[in-house]
């Protein structure tokens, strides 16, 4: 977009509904949840917005808990109206997990965010 932006100048207010006429599917859904909450008029703010929708499809695959958990966390931070309860936060992050050890932990009925990630950590181990 950055780079359309720069060939094709635009006023904010374009540059918003250029951008959002663009989304599909999950980052359309994201769209709208935001617009619910607040009226978005500038490319900075939809910019620091978008940050936190990488957390919808974020998953671990080939990389380790840590590294899976360390950008789950990153993400969360930009996310609060998509995980704004910390059952959600949890929910979301067992989600991304591989299959394996997020079998493991379903059974387990974690009572808390922070027990599933060190459990998650133990499991890979």
């Amino acid at each position: 977009m950055e780079k359309i932006f720069h060939m094709l100048p635009c006023t904010e207010a374009q540059k918003v509904t250029f951008a959002t006429f663009t989304l599909k599917e999950d980052a359309q859904e994201w769209w709208l949840l935001i617009l619910e909450r607040e009226e978005i008029t500038t490319w900075a703010r939809i910019t620091t917005r978008a940050k936190g929708i990488g957390i919808l499809t974020l998953r671990a695959g080939n990389n380790l808990v840590a590294e899976y958990e360390s950008k789950f966390t990153r993400l969360a931070r930009f996310a609060t109206y998509i995980i704004p309860m910390e059952d959600r936060k949890e929910r979301k992050f067992e989600a991304g997990l591989d299959e394996e050890i997020k079998g493991k932990i379903k059974v387990m009925k974690l009572p808390n965010y922070a027990e599933m990630v060190n459990l998650a950590y133990i499991m890979e181990k």
